[in-house]
């Protein structure tokens, strides 16, 4: 089994944008860590790079979903980049991808009903 990678956030600030990028393991133990880092970005558009994640479980999920909402309910929005394989796979099982990758500029109104 290959060692467990702790989770790493760092925020690169934009004129117009939020680069998140995102290395180890997305789980309970590290939930938490990703959003104290998301929370207060709500307002802006953010785009979280998922590269570097070897892992993500149902928690991390629950986490990404939730905050889009919550962000889209303030006024910005936020969609994953360059999901790994095996974040990728998580999505498409669970038949999210679509609205998690949806590019920020181009999300619902919203005001509107979330499918998730």
């Amino acid at each position: 089994m290959p060692p467990y990678a702790p989770l790493s956030v760092e925020i690169v600030n934009g004129p117009d944008r939020v680069l998140v990028q995102v290395s180890g393991e997305l789980d309970c133990d590290t939930g938490p860590d990703l959003f104290a880092a998301l929370a207060p970005l709500a307002h802006r558009y953010v785009e979280v790079d998922f590269s570097q994640v070897p892992f993500m479980d149902s928690t991390g999920l629950s986490l990404l979903l939730s905050q889009r909402r919550a962000s889209r309910r303030a006024g910005g929005d936020l969609s994953l980049l360059r999901c790994s394989p095996p974040v990728r796979r998580v999505l498409d099982v669970t038949r999210t991808f679509a609205h998690l990758t949806a590019p920020c500029d181009t999300a619902s109104d919203p005001t509107g009903p979330d499918p998730f």
